[in-house]
């Protein structure tokens, strides 16, 4: 018979661990210690709570947000996952002797996490909320919609290498904003031009004319109010129609239950609204409100990352997160400022963060993905150490050390005696480091 290794599971709730996957019991018997109030307790008090099994068990696996450091056990006590939910799902790819007694396994092993998934994946099984093309559109993992907006005639091969970059950076549909003043002919030839290159679903933003006349082109139309898609019904039937829901009482849900009815291929706007002026809060909750229908929602959260002077990383993050809350099934973003260039690949990684966040029940944090494009999660220690606080801030670097404070007006004109490549490397990372601060410097 198999001899298999003890694991002792230390949890403040045992009801919070699932079921070990069978393929684990073949190595492993796990068996826990339930200690409610292990959160308040100092690390000698914990100690002296376990120290009777370390002998009785192979390892002994701790939830991974203690703080202390176990390494004199020599790996007999370790740190696991954060939440306990996926702990059995990490055991799958990681020994529990591989785990550390200083770090959650979260922080050393997030990459694995994308492979939990995908596995997890796998084997769920859900019914599209909606088909265009070969697209499905499901509930709990959004599409991105990308919008081109058509201000001008721009040369036509512009046009395209903006779409195929979108596509590039995950878009999976294709969105013209069209204004009135563009041509019937060469808005023809961009469509034409779009669906010889892609095969992702086109859709055409523009007044009820342009959508009737171009039907036939295209595979999405917007966006509609509830009484101009009743009085265009009849050629709306074979098409996928974006409705625009400015409120949410019950006569509207019944004409949307209706048009269910009537089996029309819709899709609900809750008209993303900008925070504060008018309110991003009142979309959410609007989205909310329908979110039982049965129909996807789409969110336009280039209405929010367009009009806040705010990185567009960590808007198009919290804003496709809180999205995907309120009932989300596809999120519509696109690049019309400077400011803005990259939400596409912005909103694809939010989306790869959320399905792995809810996929996994934790936080989106520690996971295989991220958005962290300024700021760093801890202090640099390889070939350049930088560390301190907002006063004082050490640059440790080929034997010299630095020292500045992020609030002087210009603290990289410390730099000045360093080579150009290194002092090019430097300012951009104490420019990382010294963020927010380093936003009011005048150099």
């Amino acid at each position: 018979m198999k001899n298999k290794r003890k694991i002792l599971l230390i949890t403040t709730n045992v009801k919070s661990f699932p079921e070990p996957d069978i393929l684990l019991e073949d190595d492993y018997s796990f068996y826990y210690l339930e200690i409610k109030d292990l959160y308040r307790m100092s690390k000698e008090q914990l100690i002296n709570k376990i120290i009777n099994y370390i002998n009785k068990y192979d390892i002994i696996i701790l939830p991974g947000n203690l703080i202390w450091d176990f390494s004199e056990f020599n790996g007999k006590i370790v740190k696991g996952t954060i939440f306990q939910n996926y702990l059995f799902d990490l055991i799958k790819y990681v020994k529990p002797e591989e785990l550390s007694p200083k770090v959650s396994a979260d922080k050393i092993y997030g990459k694995i996490f994308r492979l939990i998934v995908e596995d997890k994946i796998k084997n769920i099984t859900e019914k599209p909320l909606l088909k265009i093309k070969n697209l499905e559109i499901y509930k709990s993992y959004p599409r991105v919609f990308a919008e081109i907006f058509l201000y001008n005639e721009e040369k036509i091969d512009n046009v395209i290498n903006i779409a195929k970059k979108y596509i590039e950076d995950g878009a999976d549909s294709i969105i013209l904003g069209i204004m009135p003043s563009i041509s019937y002919d060469y808005l023809k030839n961009i469509i034409s031009s779009l669906n010889k290159i892609t095969s992702v679903p086109i859709g055409l933003d523009g007044n009820i004319e342009i959508l009737k006349n171009f039907k036939d082109e295209v595979d999405i139309l917007m966006s509609f109010s509830i009484k101009s898609l009743y009085e265009n019904i009849d050629w709306l039937y074979d098409k996928v129609s974006v409705l625009l829901i400015n409120e949410t009482n019950e006569e509207i849900k019944n004409n949307i239950r209706e048009l269910k009815n009537r089996e029309l291929k819709i899709i609900l706007d809750p008209i993303a609204y900008p925070p504060l002026i008018p309110g991003f809060l009142d979309s959410l909750i609007r989205a909310k409100a329908i979110s039982d229908l049965g129909y996807p929602i789409m969110m336009g959260v280039n209405n929010v990352s367009e009009l806040i002077d705010a990185d567009t990383t960590g808007v198009n993050a919290l804003s496709t997160f809180l999205s995907i809350e309120a009932g989300a099934s596809i999120i519509l973003t696109g690049e019309a400022s400077v400011k803005n260039r990259g939400s596409v690949f912005e909103v694809k990684k939010a989306i790869e963060m959320a399905k792995e966040s809810i996929t996994l029940k934790k936080p989106p944090k520690d996971g295989s993905i991220n958005l962290l494009a300024l700021k760093e999660k801890d202090w640099l220690n390889n070939k350049i150490k930088i560390y301190g606080d907002r006063d004082l801030i050490n640059i440790i670097f080929d034997e010299k050390t630095i020292q500045i404070s992020c609030i002087d007006d210009c603290p990289i004109s410390k730099l000045n005696s360093l080579e150009k490549k290194d002092l090019m490397k430097l300012s951009i990372l104490i420019f990382r480091f010294c963020s927010p601060w380093s936003m009011e410097w005048d150099c």
